[in-house]
């Protein structure tokens, strides 16, 4: 089958089981905020924050090291498996130790210490979820990876959803993510070592050695990028207290929904890219000239939307409680479009063994972010992380942009930007002259914006033929690349 049937598959798998699995998780924490008084909604994204970011460090890239090691030498991959899950385990208990201190070093009270400790161990065992997910990706196999996301969502969102009604509170309600992740976890053994690889327990400690040191840069990208994804949530916490990070939390966890999007694109076309690096440059070059122009087209309409809908989102899904929120969303809703192309040229330079540059631009951005933090937040609280998150993402895209053309392709993308701005115009002056309702008119604005963008002949003869073979029933040979057709 042609690498783009595949990866149309694949995408059409993970979109799937992403779609679905976020829809039940934001409906989870639109209940969670509702239900739980601020101060508590505020302990579970700071616990939830800080666990994120410190499950990066136990992970050290492993899992995006073993995805394109293994899509490369599908031989091996029990080997990379096992290995790669003691190094995990080492590492997991080292980050518990951290965790456990610096709480106490800040003297967070008891309570909360006690949401973080359940929603660290429900992480740790996520992590171990984590692998086989990539065992999943790398024999390009999404679907076990999407149903596993389902059914972990329907069944926690039920268990979730009836913990807060019954008002049994938050530290119940954490420990609910614990219960179903252990299930997940064993049912993503039972698919894994059934379909695609040979569980032992001959451990290569030499081989653990390499597999770290060509991991770290990825491990330490993946840090600095959880930080400042998430640090701006654990800042405020320290600065402003609970209540102010329940009302960042509500508008940037929206934004982080619809992250869905560039991820499983990215993913679905990450194995082709790393092996189009060892067989094809001129087909690499051409998937992502179309990956730059697509995830463009999809994110700038949403940032805008999210824009001028934010106030009638926040009021609808959480209440007047939350109006606070509205104004960090349309802030934070310009960081979207950007992250859905920085999200494709961080899979890029992986791809193309790329992961010091990519440590390097995460690593400045991180720092970057941090210190934009420290300005802002003491003087302007919850706006002042949300415009720092904003000018962070325009910093990362200009440090990835660089590293990708020195690396890959310079890609000139100017020319694809003016007729999907016109076209957003066009939606967003429906969007601010149609008084209907919001279920309404998020489809209609979608039509009007994808009528436009066919219309004034945005997709090019080579895209309808992606799309056709995308479609396409019946196995399909590669396309022909055209690598200067736009």
């Amino acid at each position: 089958m042609g690498a783009i049937r595949g990866i149309y598959k694949n995408l059409l798998y993970l979109t799937s089981g992403e779609l679905i699995s976020k829809i039940l998780q934001f409906i989870l924490m639109v209940y969670a905020a509702r239900l739980l008084d601020k101060p508590s909604f505020g302990k579970f994204t700071f616990a939830l924050s800080l666990s994120f970011i410190a499950i990066i460090a136990t992970d050290l890239g492993i899992n995006q090291l073993l995805i394109r090691e293994i899509a490369r030498k599908k031989e091996d991959a029990g080997r990379y498996f096992m290995n790669a899950f003691v190094i995990k385990l080492f590492f997991s208990l080292l980050a518990c130790i951290f965790i456990i201190l610096l709480l106490n070093a800040l003297s967070y009270p008891r309570d909360t210490r006690h949401v973080v400790y359940a929603i660290w161990i429900f992480m740790i065992i996520s992590n171990f979820t984590d692998l086989f997910y990539s065992v999943f990706r790398a024999f390009e196999k999404m679907f076990y990876d999407s149903f596993i996301k389902i059914v972990r969502m329907a069944i926690l969102a039920s268990i979730g959803i009836y913990i807060l009604f019954r008002g049994y509170g938050v530290f119940a309600f954490s420990l609910a993510f614990i219960f179903v992740e252990l299930i997940m976890l064993l049912l993503a053994y039972l698919i894994a070592s059934r379909k695609f690889i040979k569980i032992t327990f001959e451990l290569d400690f030499r081989f653990m050695k390499d597999l770290v040191k060509t991991a770290y840069p990825l491990g330490m990208a993946f840090i600095f990028s959880s930080l400042y994804f998430y640090i701006a949530t654990v800042m405020l916490s320290k600065m402003r207290g609970d209540v102010e990070v329940a009302v960042y939390s509500v508008a940037y966890n929206l934004a982080l929904a619809i992250l869905f999007i560039p991820a499983v694109y990215s993913n679905a076309v990450y194995p082709v890219m790393s092996r189009y690096y060892k067989t094809s440059k001129e087909n690499l070059i051409f998937l992502y000239k179309k990956s730059f122009k697509y995830l463009y087209i999809i994110g700038l309409p949403i940032s805008a939307g999210l824009y001028i809908l934010a106030d009638r989102i926040i009021v609808f899904f959480y209440g007047k409680t939350y109006v606070a929120s509205i104004i960090a969303l349309q802030i934070i809703s310009w960081f979207l479009f950007i992250k859905f192309l920085n999200y494709l040229m961080a899979y890029v330079l992986s791809s193309v063994d790329q992961q010091r540059s990519r440590m390097v631009g995460q690593g400045l951005t991180a720092v970057f972010n941090v210190l934009l933090n420290l300005i802002l937040i003491p003087k302007m609280g919850y706006k002042g992380a949300a415009i720092a998150t904003f000018i962070t993402e325009i910093f990362l895209f200009i440090l990835y942009y660089i590293y990708v053309s020195r690396s890959v392709y310079s890609y000139n993308f100017i020319p694809i930007l003016i007729k999907p701005l016109i076209a957003t115009a066009i939606m967003a002056a429906l969007i601010i002259f149609l008084d209907i309702r919001l279920f309404l008119i998020i489809p209609l604005s979608a039509i009007i914006y994808f009528a436009a963008i066919f219309l004034m002949g945005t997709f090019e003869k080579d895209d309808y033929e992606i799309f056709r073979k995308m479609l396409a029933k019946t196995d399909v040979k590669e396309i022909p690349t055209k690598t200067d057709s736009f």
